[in-house]
């Protein structure tokens, strides 16, 4: 979509950021792994604590669907201020079972480094040019 619209008024810097980006999306295996039912949408903002801080619920299950058995742990793995933080992720993950740390790490990274062309794909796609914008002004961070 972007080749077929914007990509000829991307800066260097922008189309490079694209480029690299396809690049690693074309080399990773990460998308090849088992599909399995999940929350897609598992956060901390779903998480029901009790008293003593232990999970006793979750919440939210509208996004939820058959997708990458890493999908749920996303924003787990995330370090921002929405959430608890990377080691939190990473003991739900050791929790969980059988399931490679590293790929999920990963998989987060790629949806991570994605988010700024997914910025700009909805904009495209629903004529705003504000979010395409936005996009943009990630990719040149």
């Amino acid at each position: 979509l972007l080749k077929e619209t914007i990509y000829d008024s991307l800066t260097d810097i922008e189309k490079q950021y694209v480029e690299e980006f396809m690049q690693r999306l074309n080399s990773t295996t990460i998308f090849d792994g088992k599909k399995c039912l999940c929350h897609n949408d598992f956060s901390c903002n779903h998480l029901l604590l009790d008293d003593e801080n232990r999970l006793c619920g979750v919440i939210d299950f509208g996004d939820s669907g058959i997708i990458d058995e890493y999908c749920d742990f996303i924003y787990l793995l995330e370090d921002s201020e929405e959430e608890i933080g990377v080691s939190f992720g990473e003991d739900i993950l050791r929790l969980y079972g059988n399931i490679d740390i590293s790929k999920a790490k990963e998989y987060q990274d790629v949806v991570e480094q994605y988010y700024p062309i997914e910025t700009i794909v909805y904009g495209i796609k629903n004529n705003r040019p504000d979010f395409i914008e936005k996009g943009r002004r990630q990719l040149r961070v």
